[in-house]
């Protein structure tokens, strides 16, 4: 598990359930994620300023849904707000405007429905109702 680590972020509920899966007992697994806390192969607020840096970048994902996701990997709140501090960057609202144009072009803008289907596509994505109605707003405007 070590060098599963040393490769990328990984954070504990994934490693537990990997070696659940292998079939390791929950006395061994609880001695092996000790281990990895005590030599900083594992971290949870560093694990979570990766996962959402990364899931921004790469995947266009908004705040609401990394938070979402990284709940789901039951990390602590203090954890998944380093994140959310994480993601307080400039290429936060170029991602946005990057993902609205994209999606836009293939939508007339002027159609009322049209925006709609905007507003919620860029929504499931995760990110806030405002801010993808001002990106809309700063694309009608060009």
């Amino acid at each position: 598990m070590s060098g599963l680590c040393a490769k990328c972020e990984q954070c504990e509920h994934d490693l537990r359930e990997k070696m659940r899966r292998k079939g390791a007992l929950s006395a061994d697994i609880d001695h092996v994620i000790d281990y990895l806390y005590d030599h900083r192969f594992l971290d949870e607020e560093r694990y979570a300023r990766a996962y959402a840096r990364d899931k921004l970048r790469f995947n266009g994902w908004g705040r609401l849904k990394i938070r979402m996701m990284l709940s789901s990997k039951r990390l602590s709140r203090e954890a998944i707000s380093v994140a959310m501090e994480a993601t307080e960057i400039p290429e936060y609202s170029e991602v946005l405007e990057q993902i609205v144009r994209g999606k836009a072009r293939a939508l007339d803008l002027s159609d009322a429905a049209n925006r709609q289907k905007l507003l919620r596509s860029v929504y499931a994505r995760g990110f806030e109702p405002q801010l993808i109605i001002k990106a809309m707003e700063a694309l009608r405007r060009l």
